[in-house]
């Protein structure tokens, strides 16, 4: 039975609610494959295994997503640069923030913020926060 990545209450098995729980909570962190396996108590390459078991993904497809999805609403709500955006949730560099963001949402960011901004200028949507 793979978790519910929304509700890490709803993952079978403890070491797998914990990365989660960890995740959510410290995402503007770096948080290494290898220090969650610390923090955990177990093998690198069993963590791995446990939790692609579990999630269906892997630690960083996971870890980005989290990110990602905590970008949108500085994306919509603030002023902030990309760059700003990029290190507030997480990543050492745009770039990487940049490629991760296009991966999950299917566009860049800028083009995301610009896109959902005039969306919300036309009043076409209330809350433009999609995720696909």
């Amino acid at each position: 039975m793979k978790c519910n990545l929304h509700d890490e209450s709803k993952c079978c098995n403890f070491h797998i609610k914990m990365a989660i729980e960890e995740m959510n909570d410290n995402y503007s962190e770096s948080i290494s494959l290898d220090e969650m396996a610390d923090f955990l108590g177990l093998n690198k390459c069993y963590f791995c295994q446990l939790f692609k078991r579990e999630t269906g993904k892997t630690y960083s497809q996971l870890l980005n997503e989290i990110r990602v999805k905590k970008s949108l609403d500085l994306l919509l709500n603030t002023n902030m640069t990309i760059l700003e955006i990029a290190l507030t949730v997480g990543y050492n560099n745009q770039n990487y923030y940049n490629m991760a963001f296009k991966k999950i949402m299917g566009t860049t960011p800028l083009k995301y913020r610009n896109a959902m901004l005039k969306l919300k200028e036309n009043k076409e949507i209330k809350d433009p926060v999609i995720l696909p």
